[in-house]
């Protein structure tokens, strides 16, 4: 079955844009070097530029597992080590999903 993780991670104000560059490096990666990771996207707050939430979909907790022990996960918590000041994480069971063909 397959998991939905969410996060919303905050940032320094004077790192905004180094964050937002490194988690899309991050992002892709996961995607290209991981089977188990099937989509990780990441939006970024309109009131508070310094908020990201990210999520990120996994075929299943084994994926998820890999995802977190991967060298390029490991190596992003370091890099950004001192710049998110706060997290929360939150893991989903999949319910029904509606979208239109096209979306990206």
């Amino acid at each position: 079955m397959s998991l939905l993780h969410t996060a919303h991670l905050k940032v320094r104000d004077d790192v905004i844009e180094p964050f937002r560059a490194r988690l899309t490096r991050h992002a892709a990666t996961s995607v290209e070097r991981e089977e188990g990771c099937l989509r990780f996207d990441f939006f970024q707050d309109r009131d508070d530029p310094t908020l990201f939430l990210l999520i990120e979909i996994y075929a299943d907790d084994a994926a998820l597992e890999a995802h977190r022990k991967s060298p390029h996960y490991l190596t992003f918590r370091e890099d950004v080590r001192d710049w998110v000041v706060d997290r929360k994480w939150w893991f989903w069971n999949p319910g029904r999903q509606n979208h239109k063909d096209g979306l990206t």
